[in-house]
């Protein structure tokens, strides 16, 4: 069953841009984990310098097919 990730595109989160900490709602989620087991959802944000930075915002609470 695919996860649901539209409530973590919509949030925002506190990214570190080269040293300064700005809150940025990520362009794309998805989910990184091994078959079979839980995982983590991971955020592309980016930075307002151009800079392209990938961040950890959840985790699974069932393990991925």
């Amino acid at each position: 069953m695919p996860i649901d990730l539209t409530p973590y595109l919509e949030k925002e989160y506190e990214v570190d841009c080269d040293g300064q900490v700005i809150k940025l709602k990520p362009v794309k989620a998805w989910v990184l984990a091994p078959k079979g087991r839980k995982g983590v959802i991971i955020g592309l944000f980016k930075c307002p310098n151009g800079k392209t930075v990938r961040k950890a915002i959840g985790k699974t609470e069932q393990p991925v097919e």
